[in-house]
């Protein structure tokens, strides 16, 4: 007898009430929105360094030299 069974994914959370820990099943559509805020902040993140790094070899890197020059 083979089964088949879906695997549902469970979020496990503490209960403020008794303290002991729930399993809630998680939808696909919340699944899938979390992985696109995941995205998104990874790619916020990618985008912030790259502008430091611009911002520090455009700005930095001269002002350094003018004050060291002094």
């Amino acid at each position: 007898m083979a089964e088949d069974k879906k695997k549902v994914e469970t979020a496990k959370s503490v209960c403020e009430q008794c303290g002991l820990i729930h399993e809630t099943p998680i939808s696909h559509e919340k699944e899938k929105s979390e992985d696109i805020k995941i995205a998104a902040l990874s790619i916020t993140g990618i985008c912030l360094l790259i502008l430091i790094w611009i911002w520090v070899f455009r700005w930095g890197v001269p002002l350094v030299k003018q004050l060291s020059s002094r």
